[in-house]
């Protein structure tokens, strides 16, 4: 019966979040914020998903334009992203993470500053968990494979990409967290907006 009720809770509050993220959505300056911060994680995780070379590249000695060109080369990378599971988690990710960034601007705005950072926490360790298992896949199994080794000897390449795996579905979960706990506090913001106005009136 608990656990019937927290299911019904989360829906609700999933409902909630939804209608709460969408009616800011609707609003021109929250959907250009939307746009651009999913344009820049994007951009930022295709950057990174094949590992450190394209960074490695940037500070090298290579001239100006051809740095420019390692630059450039990444937005046909994200149109290519649509054409693949593993591109289309990154960019899910990336949608996720945009509008927890709106959610939090909206809830900062009218004065929800520490419940909204509090609900944030979670998105954040989800952005990272998300960098390391999908924008930059390598270089989290670089970190790890030192550990994997010493724990599980000639078997840490397929416990590190199994490790990899857990990371990206745990990354969606605390986004996923973040995106209902900060959708439901903007929900509230706009119902006590919208009743203060109504009584106003």
């Amino acid at each position: 019966m608990a656990i019937r009720k927290i299911a019904e809770s989360i829906v609700d509050k999933t409902k909630f979040a939804l209608v709460g993220t969408g009616k800011l959505l609707k609003r021109p300056a929250y959907i250009a914020l939307f746009l651009l911060c999913m344009l820049l994680f994007h951009y930022f995780l295709t950057f990174f998903r094949d590992g450190s070379s394209n960074w490695q590249l940037l500070w090298s000695g290579l001239p100006f334009g051809r740095k420019l060109e390692v630059l450039g080369r990444i937005f046909p990378s994200m149109l290519d992203n649509f054409s693949s599971f593993y591109g289309w988690t990154i960019v899910l990710l990336s949608l996720l993470q945009a509008l927890i960034i709106v959610q939090l601007v909206f809830a900062c705005k009218n004065r929800k500053r520490s419940d909204a950072l509090n609900q944030a926490s979670a998105g954040g360790a989800g952005a990272i968990l998300g960098f390391i298992a999908l924008g930059c896949p390598s270089c989290g199994i670089g970190l790890l494979s030192p550990l994997l080794s010493a724990i599980a000897g000639g078997a840490a390449a397929t416990l590190a990409e199994g490790i990899g795996f857990a990371f990206t579905i745990l990354a969606f979960v605390l986004l996923i967290y973040s995106f209902i706990k900060l959708g439901y506090i903007d929900y509230i913001i706009i119902s006590s907006k919208k009743e203060e106005h109504a009584k106003s009136n």
